[in-house]
């Protein structure tokens, strides 16, 4: 399955400037204490003053690009992203609503599948090593039998890394 990486805001959720071609944007997904998934765009100087509210979930960064370019960038950075939000998915393990256990496990498989990580065995104790190809790092997935509860759990985290 591959998926397209919703575009990137035309301001700075910080700044409120507005972000030009060759600015570096932080990408944040984050999950409101009582509300619904949301992403944010930053201009990475800003994305130290940017405090996401509730969970954060994610994030990675990007170039903004022309936006006839825009198309052709995605696809290249599309698995650059991927890869980028499913190792800030370890970078605080705090996951109160489940999110992030079922996120990491739908981007093992995409990144599996694209030989970024390799599954260095089977699950022991509900979690299956997978070793990153890039840093030679070892992460834990947890193993799930993946059911329509799990996706409509983060469905709206994939809509907006998919648009």
């Amino acid at each position: 399955m591959d998926w397209q990486v919703k575009p990137i805001a035309r301001t700075c959720a910080v700044s409120g400037q507005e972000l030009r071609v060759g600015d570096i944007v932080t990408c944040i997904v984050h999950k409101p204490t009582g509300g619904l998934i949301d992403r944010t765009d930053v201009l990475k100087d800003h994305a130290a003053a940017f405090q996401a509210p509730g969970l954060l979930l994610g994030k990675w960064t990007r170039e903004v690009k022309e936006r006839g370019e825009e198309e052709q960038a995605q696809r290249a950075q599309l698995l650059a992203s991927r890869e980028e939000f499913f190792l800030s998915l370890y970078e605080n393990e705090e996951d109160p609503s489940g999110d992030k256990t079922v996120l990491k496990h739908i981007l093992a498989m995409l990144l599996e599948r694209k030989r970024i990580i390799k599954a260095m065995g089977p699950a022991d104790k509900g979690l299956i090593p997978y070793q990153h190809a890039a840093s030679k790092q070892v992460y834990f997935v947890p193993a799930l039998d993946l059911q329509p509860a799990h996706l409509l759990k983060v469905g709206a985290t994939l809509d907006l890394l998919v648009g």
